[in-house]
């Protein structure tokens, strides 16, 4: 028996460090991304003149994680990542958004400066959505719920259970907003399809929710 329990627990350990050893290796991939990126403007004066409070912005991260998402979770030329919610503070952008402490320093909810959020994104590789149909105040509604979210420290959803409010991954802080909060949008409610809306990036720029205010893809084509 003691044999057994330590096979597992030994495999356990094992299985943690290869866990470990690739976000390590991870986080290394895209700090270089950053640096060999860091010269290279990524939203012109013209793209962020249309920026308003309560956008959504998305992006193409760097890293072996953000490779997986880009692939597995879009379904067109788009291959964004990420996701997070302008705002504004003394009139300079910034952005709300939930991160895991697998690739940050904090986890769950986090607000960083525009210029910051866009260092970590793919040149040309950004998309900025905003909710259809939508005015200043509903724009002023959706940061205020992500800034109360801010400011309870929600951590960051690990076990992607898209329905347990008490932990919330990018998109999800979103679509809580939008649904539960707001409730100015319906999403898929069967179980099977709802499973799907949530992995995947695309609702995010997709028109029957959103108008595309910016979209650096368009250029690639």
């Amino acid at each position: 028996m003691k044999k057994i329990l330590l096979y597992f627990v030994m495999l356990f350990l094992l299985a943690f460090t290869i866990y470990k050893a690739f976000f390590y290796f991870d986080r290394k991939s895209e700090q270089a991304a950053i640096v060999k990126n860091e010269a290279i403007t990524r939203l012109s004066p013209a793209e962020i003149s249309q920026i308003k409070e309560g956008d959504f912005i998305l992006r193409r991260g760097f890293g072996f994680f953000s490779d997986y998402i880009s692939e597995e979770l879009n379904d067109s030329i788009i291959d964004v990542t990420h996701a997070g919610i302008i705002t504004k503070r003394n009139d300079s952008l910034f952005v709300i958004h939930s991160l895991s402490s697998d690739v940050t320093d904090i986890d769950g909810l986090q607000i960083q400066p525009l210029k910051t959020f866009l260092r970590y994104s793919f040149p040309e590789k950004i998309v900025i959505t905003r909710l259809r149909n939508s005015d200043p105040e509903i724009g002023l509604k959706i940061t205020s719920l992500a800034k109360n979210y801010l400011q309870k420290h929600i951590p960051f959803d690990h076990k992607g259970n898209y329905d347990d409010d008490s932990e919330l991954f990018c998109t999800e802080m979103i679509w809580k907003i939008l649904e539960k909060d707001l409730k100015c949008v319906k999403i898929p409610t069967e179980a099977e399809a709802r499973k799907k809306f949530f992995y995947s990036m695309t609702p995010m720029y997709d028109t029957t929710y959103f108008d595309i205010k910016v979209n650096q893809y368009l250029k690639n084509k």
